[in-house]
């Protein structure tokens, strides 16, 4: 009698503690990071989305991966053209000219966070008079986040990626 006891004390304390474990265990999937945000769209960014001049709309990132519009940002008007005239003479680009079609994104964008040194924006060093300005990897900012796009090195600025 004093075994069967014993045996079922065992067997209520292991099952109490099998049904605790299945109580407290977490089955939801863990949260996805929003990608792809919509054209023209920041992410909420405590406020200041609206400040960058790409974003046209805030959008909220929802638990699934999806986003969801928050609300539009006003209007921006529109500032008179200011550059220079084009250069007179052979046409030849200047010395600074990159001597490419510079992809959207190469200053940053939307979601996309500061790089840490050696790695930079393809604008930034396109925008160095000389050498590189420290830059080895250069990054251009897509659909909120980085993507390699070429070096930076004695030969200057060089596409690597796509």
């Amino acid at each position: 009698m004093r075994r069967a006891l014993a045996v079922l004390f065992v067997l209520g304390v292991a099952g109490l503690g099998g049904g605790l474990f299945l109580a407290c265990r977490d089955d939801s999937p863990p949260a996805q990071a929003c990608r792809n945000i919509p054209a023209g769209g920041c992410p909420r960014a405590r406020g200041v989305a609206c400040t960058d001049p790409a974003c046209e709309a805030v959008y909220l990132c929802n638990e699934d991966g999806t986003w969801t519009l928050e609300r539009t940002c006003p209007k921006r008007q529109e500032l008179p053209d200011t550059a220079p005239p084009p250069a007179e003479g052979d046409g030849a680009p200047p010395a600074q000219d990159s001597g490419f079609v510079v992809p959207p994104g190469a200053n940053g964008g939307p979601g996309c966070l500061p790089l840490q040194s050696p790695d930079c924006s393809l604008g930034l060093a396109l925008s160095c008079t000389k050498g590189c300005c420290g830059c080895e990897d250069l990054f251009v900012c897509e659909n909120g986040g980085w993507n390699p796009w070429g070096v930076c090195g004695d030969a200057g600025v060089t596409k690597t990626g796509k």
